[in-house]
């Protein structure tokens, strides 16, 4: 089930609204409804993740800049998320893309604040106790500093977290960088925790403490993953069964071929050899009444394949970037040539066996 909603694009890139966002967005409306909260408050709510959108999209035109795909951004009630095709493997790439985005809402915190300030002068000593002043301008610049200030937390999922494993892993094996990046989050997450419960004025730190700490263990487990899939080859899940195409069939015959395989792309083959794969989407594009008529070989292919000594992870990431889900396997000394082929259901046994060895 989807969970999110496109709700417009910047730059070409998605934006999605969760529906977990929706339903705080409802709650704090019907709060200024049956309470005395004011709808104030709720626009400041509002306007916050009017600002997360900017914190996200520094980290996604930085990644861009890298020549890393940027999928969409999700907004979800802690925050944004910017889904990237994958991590840049130059740590120096991974701390600018982190920091990116706490810069920009520092940056434009201290806009804000110096506008606000220079029209309200008198509100300078509220303004430095990050207290709530009822000025708009001022209001909106605290809340992109705090935004700021608390992605620089350098703990996972924070953005501080990231540009710490980055620093570390300047000196160390990325994986042993994230390991201890991934310790020092869970530290700091029980520290707030207890915090938390030591002090009642800061019970917010009990739930900031949790989400830090879960954050850091998902990052490590993410990691130790992606870790034993690098040791997993492609020879050692590939399925030997080969289906393929001919490139002279209707395209209707294409889609009656995926429907029956349960895939939404096929191998096309001519004469034997193997010229690339046709997918669903492709033909989709195509209307009705011309997919008798055009050939599979009319159409746009796509040339991707896969050597047995490759990684599961490696595969992995070439599916997840093109969208397929049926991948051909070839001899190195003749890329035409098929061995076998890597499906969908053969990378998720192999996740299941680094979790069942």
């Amino acid at each position: 089930m989807k969970f999110s909603f496109k709700i417009g694009s910047i730059w070409g890139i998605p934006i999605e609204l969760h529906l977990t966002f929706l339903l705080l967005i409802v709650a704090i409306f019907a709060l200024s409804l049956l309470s005395n909260l004011n709808f104030y408050f709720f626009f400041i709510i509002i306007a916050l993740f009017v600002f997360v959108v900017f914190h996200e999209l520094a980290h996604s035109l930085v990644a861009r800049r890298y020549n890393i795909k940027v999928r969409k951004i999700v907004l979800y009630p802690i925050g944004g998320v910017s889904e990237i095709e994958d991590l840049p493997n130059n740590p120096a790439q991974e701390w600018r893309m982190a920091l990116s985005g706490p810069l920009t809402s520092l940056v434009l915190g201290a806009i804000i604040l110096a506008i606000g300030i220079a029209i309200s002068p008198q509100l300078i000593p509220t303004a430095l106790t990050f207290t709530i002043t009822g000025n708009i301008l001022i209001d909106l610049a605290i809340l992109n500093i705090l935004l700021g200030l608390f992605n620089l937390i350098p703990a996972f999922p924070m953005d501080g977290g990231r540009v710490l494993r980055a620093v570390l892993a300047q000196h160390m094996k990325y994986a042993s960088a994230t390991r201890l990046a991934v310790i020092i989050g869970r530290v700091l997450g029980i520290g707030m925790v207890i915090i938390g419960f030591i002090f009642p004025g800061y019970f917010l730190l009990i739930i900031i403490g949790l989400f830090v700490y879960l954050g850091a263990n998902q990052e490590g487990q993410q990691t130790k993953l992606a870790s034993q899939l690098a040791t997993i080859r492609i020879k050692d899940a590939m399925q030997p069964d080969i289906t393929m195409i001919d490139s002279t069939q209707p395209l209707t015959e294409a889609i009656e071929h995926m429907n029956k395989n349960g895939y939404h792309n096929a191998l096309v083959q001519k004469n034997g050899a193997l010229i690339g794969i046709v997918t669903q989407s492709e033909i989709l594009k195509i209307p009705n009444q011309q997919r008798d008529l055009l050939h599979i070989e009319q159409i746009p292919l796509l040339y991707i394949v896969l050597f047995e000594d490759q990684s599961i992870l490696e595969a992995d990431k070439i599916r997840l970037k093109e969208q397929i889900d049926l991948l051909p396997v070839v001899q190195k000394e003749n890329p035409t040539q098929i061995i076998g082929t890597l499906t969908t259901k053969n990378i998720a046994h192999a996740y299941e066996k680094t979790q069942n060895p």
